[in-house]
């Protein structure tokens, strides 16, 4: 007998609904952002709420390319399947992979910036983009050529 296989793909109405449903209030979604950093091995986090805009910076440990592509996909376990942080040993609280979706459902837009072993980058994603794209999925994703630099530090030197 020979075995075919297709691709599962996921409408982007249920993506925006689930997370509508997860994440009707701000606060919530806040919380998932932080406890993302928690994770992470962060010990520092910033959360800065303005008008319309809110920034969470952590000094986690950060996503190289593969965990960038991880994050961006539905319900991979990493978290069930390591339920343990490597360097400060935590607990770790999330285990859907699907937090990514409650975010872009309370946000028009969105920003991933990462950087970890000698890798950096930033991902954007831009939701009214999104809902006027067809077929597949693509995110822009920009690789910082200077991934030592910190975007807030003057230049040194």
């Amino acid at each position: 007998m020979a075995m075919e296989s297709f691709p599962v793909t996921v409408d982007r109405s249920h993506l925006i609904v689930i997370g509508e449903k997860l994440y009707a209030r701000s606060l919530e979604l806040v919380r998932e952002l932080v406890n993302n950093a928690y994770d992470a091995d962060a010990t520092e986090v910033s959360v800065q709420v303005l008008q319309d805009e809110v920034v969470v910076q952590d000094d986690g440990s950060g996503m190289d390319r593969d965990g960038l592509l991880r994050y961006f996909q539905v319900g991979v376990p990493d978290k069930r399947e390591n339920p343990i942080s490597p360097k400060l040993k935590r607990h770790r609280i999330g285990q859907f992979g699907i937090d990514q979706f409650t975010t872009l459902a309370a946000c028009r837009r969105f920003e991933v910036c990462t950087r970890r072993h000698g890798f950096s980058a930033k991902v954007v994603f831009d939701r009214d983009e999104w809902e006027r794209g067809e077929g597949g999925w693509q995110l822009p994703m920009e690789i910082d050529p200077q991934p030592g630099r910190r975007g807030t530090e003057p230049p040194s030197g």
